[in-house]
């Protein structure tokens, strides 16, 4: 126990009351608020001058379209014509006339195939058992005539020296004659047969495409079955004879004086616009159609690239002229509501960069896609459509594609 000063506490008691207060804070510098309203004034300035040239501040949008060209024809086209690729022969349906299994078929829908090419081959166990039969009965034949003839040789010598009468002679020339035509029979057998079994080997008879095949590997052909018996039936394949691939068109009656047998053609398909092919009028059918007063015309394709054309396609035939004509340039061609004028179009506003050009132009004939440029505008300009009223000579404009 500390003992205590005579004048009272002590220090440490005194500082132990003493109540502690917390220092005032320092007054806000006044420049601050100043400095952040300043930063604020510039953003918003800075936004509102980018509002301004993006909307008020920027130059009028004007619709605009380029300055085209048109080919003034195609150097002696007379007329044009849509219709479909067929073939010459048509279509060729192969097939065999035996009955069997089918045991090999190379072949696919789209093959391209030789004449001469296999297209199926039919099981010919049985006809080649056939075959070794009829030879075997022509081998017994031929026996029967060589004994045949050395009897007629020994009966005629009997004969000779009055040992046989004369009708024992004419039985053996007559059974030397049966035996003859026996043997011939047998040939034929053996011809018969053999071609039975060619017909077990069925071969492309043209240069064509396989667009079908009627049976599989394994398929039984019942030539003459009753299909709905549940028999089958003897069709293997059709093809098209690609040796001559052509495009058939209606030609109205009106315009079919203009085509003539070996007149130039040209053939474009539909699906391949950017290939087209050479042709030559190699048929006018002799009938018209009366309800649609069309006469059909066939094109014979040159050239035909059997990657792509195929039959049936659609195809668009230009009937092209024997004799050169003459070439024109294209056509340059501007928008009819570019122009400019009352009564007398003479003018267009053409965009210069990001100016407007009060352009002079002549005119010439009108189209469906535009109105004939003869001079003032060389083609690839960019005029501005409907032009607006207050526009001016030398503007500034935004150029908007129409």
């Amino acid at each position: 126990m500390s003992a205590e000063s005579p004048r009272g506490p002590n220090i440490r008691e005194l500082e132990s009351l003493r109540i502690q207060r917390s220092p005032k804070p320092a007054k806000p510098s006044r420049l601050v608020p100043w400095a952040i309203g300043a930063g604020v004034l510039v953003v918003v300035a800075a936004l509102g001058f980018i509002v301004y040239q993006r909307t008020l501040g920027r130059p009028p949008e004007v619709q605009t379209a380029v300055v085209t060209f048109k080919s003034s024809g195609q150097p002696g086209v007379l007329l044009t014509g849509s219709g479909y690729v067929v073939t010459k022969e048509k279509y060729i349906t192969v097939g065999t006339k035996i009955q069997g299994q089918i045991v090999e078929e190379p072949i696919e829908e789209g093959k391209i195939v030789k004449r001469g090419d296999l297209l199926a081959r039919i099981d010919d166990r049985d006809y080649q058992a056939l075959l070794r039969q009829a030879i075997a009965d022509r081998d017994l034949a031929q026996a029967n005539l060589v004994l045949a003839r050395e009897r007629v040789v020994r009966y005629r010598e009997l004969y000779k020296n009055k040992v046989a009468d004369k009708d024992q002679l004419d039985d053996a020339e007559n059974q030397l004659s049966v035996d003859e035509a026996a043997l011939a029979k047998a040939q034929n057998a053996i011809d018969y047969a053999k071609y039975y079994v060619t017909l077990c080997v069925i071969k492309s008879p043209i240069n064509g495409i396989v667009l079908s095949k009627v049976h599989e590997v394994g398929d039984t052909i019942n030539y003459g079955g009753d299909i709905q018996a549940g028999g089958g039936v003897s069709d293997i394949v059709t093809l098209a004879d690609t040796d001559d691939m052509r495009a058939e068109v209606d030609i109205n009656e009106s315009d079919i004086a203009k085509v003539t047998m070996g007149e130039p053609a040209q053939v474009i398909l539909d699906a391949y616009p950017d290939k087209p092919f050479a042709a030559q009028v190699v048929k006018i059918y002799p009938e018209a159609d009366r309800q649609k007063g069309t006469v059909k015309v066939a094109v014979h394709i040159i050239e035909p690239d059997l990657s792509i054309v195929k039959p049936e396609m659609s195809a668009k035939v230009t009937f092209l002229a024997s004799t050169p004509q003459k070439h024109e340039a294209p056509l340059v061609l501007v928008p009819k509501k570019a122009l400019i004028g009352d009564n007398n179009p003479n003018a267009v506003w053409v965009v210069r960069n990001g100016v407007a050009v009060r352009t002079p132009v002549t005119t010439g004939r009108e189209f469906q896609d535009g109105v004939e440029v003869k001079s003032g505008l060389s083609g690839g300009e960019t005029v501005i459509v409907v032009p607006p009223p207050n526009i001016r000579d030398g503007q500034e404009v935004t150029a908007v594609q129409a």
